[in-house]
């Protein structure tokens, strides 16, 4: 039996009673929107909640970290060769963003900043714009807050220790502030001054994320722009981390104080003020260091030096011979050797001469016997144009490059030890293509960066700060020859025990000429240095200006780079 068709009619009202829903109702949009709503809420609160943690409890260090990587981002997104017409003005965006990071960052991002800013004149011009206040005194901390650091660490407030101690800091620096004290009867000498640094409380909570940050930037900047960058990252974090013991930074002021006592031709014009620690009855630690207040005024300080009836010439000389001491002698270099941490006094026993006094003592770098055996080599075989020994030493080091430039590197100097082949003239190039070239130039140049002696990171720029001093006080000091010296009387340290039965008398002669050759260019530099003295008074630039035009001269020639001169060798 057939079913019986259902009428159209019928059909239609039983599809109309139970229409489909393809509309939300009323209700539920209300539902939906309110379920939106709280999660727009949780997520606020949640934000809101991590940002207050962060910044009580934490340092501020997680937002201080996501601000850096904006920065990264910013440039990577931004950039393309297509744009490359328009990179001077994301030069000068980014220029001022990073500046707005170290500046609200402060801490260990203001020693990112002077980086920078010890490179200003390299760099293109929007950060050499941006980074030249990276070196003024920086913000300090309140006196409560130096209060807790004594209570945290010492169980003791300042006045437990100190029979005088000044609320306000005397001076302030990225991770630290120095307060003038004076020590009561039972800790130490009746009316005995100090300093005492006193570490800013943020910096141990935000030392591991910035470290971290500056790892990661160096990661991404290497893989976004194809440039060997990372290699010196490890290296540079574990210094930094060093730099903020303050327990570090006491043994190495004793051992710089024992290594100066043991160098008679120093020892009597350099000072490093005593340090007050466990080894002399007084409570210390990794955040509190307390040392003898000494009176003088800044190396670059040339006006008081000269009102003070010093030889300018003797003054930097001493930096200068300090500085060659630790790096072929010694081993043990002092890595900040900015005018600050170099001051200058009347000598208490000499009158009208000068003595040194060196202080923060926090970067040191330990140089290596290998290192420094090669490195006094190269010294020596620059001067004697022994170019097969720089092109073994430069391939040794993974360095790419010809000897002329690994000379004038050297020496921050243009520096010709051999003809090279004729160059074809410079056609202008847009500021991209200039770039190119650069990141071009430095990749062949760290062709083998696992070979390079991380050292050189702290070396070159220990001679760059030197070179800066010297040429603000007008080019007094013989910088390259005194350094020489010091690099002779290494290699002769290293060199000493090998008798003829031992080289040979090819080798034993050599030596010998090389010695002779050693002397003698010496002494035409000096010669030089004395010509250019009296250049000098009769109105022409003084020695490092020289040098400095010089390699103004080469930047433009070899790179077509132009050196900002106000700021090349500034820092």
């Amino acid at each position: 039996m057939r079913p019986r068709p259902i009428p159209i009619r019928l059909l239609h009202t039983s599809v109309s009673r139970y229409p489909r829903c393809t509309h939300s109702t009323p209700s539920t949009r209300r539902v939906v929107r309110r379920a939106r709503w709280r999660a727009v809420a949780a997520a606020a609160l949640a934000a809101g909640g991590a940002y207050l943690y962060d910044r009580e409890f934490n340092a501020s260090a997680l937002s201080r970290s996501l601000r850096t990587g904006y920065i990264g981002l910013l440039y990577k997104i931004n950039f393309s060769p297509a744009k490359a017409d328009k990179i001077e003005g994301l030069h000068e965006r980014v220029a001022k963003r990073l500046r707005w990071v170290v500046d609200t960052n402060q801490g260990m991002y203001l020693k990112l900043g002077q980086a920078i800013g010890l490179q200003a004149a390299l760099l293109p011009k929007p950060y050499r714009e941006a980074f030249t206040h990276v070196f003024d005194k920086a913000p300090s901390v309140p006196y409560a807050e130096v209060v807790r650091v004594f209570r945290d660490d010492l169980g003791l407030d300042p006045l437990d220790i100190f029979d005088e101690f000044s609320a306000e800091p005397l001076a302030s620096a990225s991770i630290a502030q120095v307060h003038k004290a004076k020590l009561r009867p039972e800790f130490g000498d009746p009316d005995q001054l100090v300093a005492v640094k006193v570490q800013k409380p943020a910096i141990r909570k935000q030392m591991d994320w910035d470290l971290f940050s500056y790892r990661t930037l160096m990661w991404l900047a290497q893989k976004a722009f194809d440039l060997p960058l990372y290699f010196v990252a490890d290296y540079v974090s574990a210094q930094m981390r060093l730099e903020t013991n303050f327990l570090h930074e006491a043994a190495n002021a004793r051992r710089c104080a024992e290594l100066l006592a043991a160098t008679p031709e120093l020892c009597d014009d350099i000072y490093v003020p005593k340090v007050y620690g466990r080894a002399e009855g007084y409570p210390e630690s990794d955040r509190v260091l307390v040392m003898e207040w000494v009176d003088g005024c800044r190396l670059n300080d040339k006006a008081q030096i000269l009102a003070w009836g010093l030889d300018l010439r003797h003054v930097m000389d001493l930096a200068v011979n300090l500085n060659g001491a630790m790096t072929f002698t010694w081993g043990f270099l002092h890595s900040d050797p900015h005018p600050g941490n170099l001051l200058v006094r009347p000598h208490p026993t000499k009158k009208g001469r000068p003595q040194l006094i060196v202080l923060d003592h926090g970067l040191y770098i330990t140089l290596g016997r290998r290192f420094r055996e090669e490195y006094a080599t190269l010294w020596r075989s620059l001067f004697v144009l022994d170019i097969p020994a720089i092109e073994r030493i430069s391939k040794a080091w993974g360095l790419g490059i010809d000897p002329n430039m690994f000379a004038s590197a050297i020496f921050l100097k243009p520096t010709h030890l051999k003809a090279g082949t004729a160059k074809a003239p410079l056609v202008p190039k847009t500021e991209y293509e200039l770039q190119m070239e650069v990141k071009a130039q430095f990749k062949a140049l760290l062709e083998s960066e696992q070979l390079i002696p991380r050292e050189l990171i702290f070396v070159g720029r220990c001679q760059r700060m030197l070179q800066a001093n010297n040429q603000l006080l007008g080019s007094p000091s013989e910088r390259i020859n005194i350094t020489a010296r010091w690099a002779a009387r290494g290699y002769a340290e290293f060199a000493g025990s090998r008798s003829l039965a031992d080289i040979g008398p090819t080798r034993w002669l050599r030596d010998r000429f090389d010695a002779l050759v050693f002397r003698l260019t010496l002494w035409a530099i000096d010669w030089a240095f004395w010509w250019t003295s009296v250049r000098k008074r009769f109105g022409s630039g003084g020695w490092e200006d020289r040098i400095q035009e010089q390699m103004e001269r080469m930047a433009r020639e070899e790179f077509g780079i132009e050196i900002d001169g106000n700021t090349a060798f500034l820092g």
